[in-house]
């Protein structure tokens, strides 16, 4: 039997110097987004995803930010996550129909919780500037 990657879908929304991290029961944080199902285009997919998570509609296309591939060493598990960034001129309003906590964290927030281990993806994350298009 062929095995697939695992695709996820995820959008990084920044609001002046803070990000959109979610809060998972399990203690578990995120960015809003998750798997892509079969037949789904990348941003009907990231809709779909975001109407779920924090009940958000994408007003506009978000920025491709990286798109990363792992494989573990046992090479049981394959991820390939596909990562976007938008600048929000305003704070929405969230509602989580899955209840999940919606923090909004600085850069310091972020290093101090440890949620994000790799210290080159919070620098680029925070250092994005709206592409000149």
């Amino acid at each position: 039997m062929k095995k697939y990657p695992n695709v996820t879908v995820k959008v990084i929304f920044r609001y002046k110097s803070r990000i959109l991290i979610l809060g998972h029961k399990n203690g578990v944080f995120s960015f809003p987004g998750g798997r892509m199902d079969w037949g789904e285009s990348i941003l009907e997919a990231l809709n779909r995803e975001l109407k779920e998570e924090i009940n958000y509609s994408l007003e506009s296309e978000p920025e491709l930010l990286e798109v990363w591939n792992y494989i573990s060493k046992n090479r049981l598990r394959h991820s390939v996550m596909i990562n976007f960034i938008q600048q929000l001129d305003k704070k929405p309003k969230l509602f989580s129909p899955e209840k999940l906590k919606t923090l909004w964290l600085n850069k310091n927030d972020i290093l101090s919780r440890n949620i994000i281990k790799e210290k080159e993806f919070i620098d680029k994350i925070f250092n994005w500037n709206k592409s000149k298009k």
